[in-house]
């Protein structure tokens, strides 16, 4: 667990030029009409009604046309990212697109293909991490991720770990719509919680994990797992107040250095969210004075900085 808190833990600690409340990773798959990404020539021709593209299937003309063909006919997501003059992306598509393996995948998913040099297309992949073509993104229509690769190595490397990860996403999908939240041991709504927030999926990681923390029988290591990922879910479905408690409630109760200083971390940025810079310079600085030995502390330093020029300059 202490891997996947330093990633949340550190993706929260930047800076926002415009702060807000962290919006929803499920719901911000979903673009406004008007945000949707536009398709390069190549998806437009791919994607015609007159006809199939490659893997004898009809490729959507953006995210939005996607995400709603896959909602409606209870597909997946098939997302291709791609640059102009990008020779490994030119590589992937002829080694991937005569193949009959391709055609396999592509039955149940409904394909796009985007440019990450677009603004929309840019903007859509840095949800989940996505700064490089080529890649390929599976999701469901909600945004729950299945398969993600970044770049790209050989045919029978994507086909095997594509295949793997959607069968293990299915198996993962029976396992969440068989759940009685309510009956869950404290491990298996930890576990499962965890598992939907690493697949971009807050909104139903949240009830597993308020179980996972008002379950009996658990070990306090394992409670605290629970409430310190809690609290990055609810921040990140734009629930600072709330969010707040949860980090309160661990540091009042935890005896671990280091999951201590992670908490004392995680509130110092909270009021970011709330467009309370100021605040928040104030505990990083508290920080600064009560742990500086911390193995934080010269990204901490980093932040610190930031804020005070971003509180002198409103």
């Amino acid at each position: 667990m202490s891997s996947l808190f330093s990633v949340v833990l550190f993706a929260a600690l930047a800076v926002p030029q415009a702060p807000a409340p962290t919006p929803s990773k499920k719901t911000a798959a979903v673009p406004p009409a008007s945000a949707a990404t536009a398709p390069s020539d190549s998806s437009q021709r791919m994607s015609e009604r007159s006809g199939m593209g490659p893997g004898k299937a009809i490729w959507a003309t953006s995210v939005e046309d996607a995400i709603q063909r896959a909602a409606r006919e209870d597909k997946f997501a098939f997302f291709e990212f791609v640059k102009k003059e990008c020779g490994n992306c030119q590589r992937m598509d002829s080694l991937l697109y005569p193949a009959l393996d391709f055609e396999a995948l592509l039955v149940p998913m409904v394909p796009v293909k985007l440019s990450l040099e677009s603004p929309e297309g840019k903007e859509f992949a840095g949800r989940y991490g996505i700064d490089a073509a080529p890649a390929i993104l599976i999701t469901t229509p909600e945004g729950r991720l299945v398969f993600l690769m970044n770049g790209f190595f050989n045919q029978g490397d994507f086909f095997r770990h594509a295949n793997a990860d959607v069968e293990s996403y299915r198996k993962f999908a029976r396992q969440i719509e068989s759940q009685d939240i309510a009956k869950l041991s404290a491990k298996e709504a930890l576990d499962t919680g965890n598992e939907l927030y690493r697949r971009f999926d807050p909104q139903a990681a949240l009830p597993r994990l308020k179980r996972a923390v008002t379950a009996t029988g658990a070990p306090a290591s394992q409670r605290e797992d629970a409430l310190e990922l809690l609290a990055a879910v609810q921040l990140e479905l734009g629930q600072p107040a709330t969010s707040r408690e949860t980090i309160q409630r661990l540091l009042a109760t935890t005896k671990d250095r280091e999951r201590r200083e992670r908490g004392e971390l995680f509130r110092a940025q909270i009021p970011l969210a709330e467009n309370r810079p100021a605040e928040a310079l104030s505990l990083f600085r508290k920080f600064q004075k009560e742990h500086p030995t911390s193995p934080h502390i010269s990204r901490v330093n980093e932040l610190v900085h930031g804020l005070e020029e971003r509180v002198k300059t409103p």
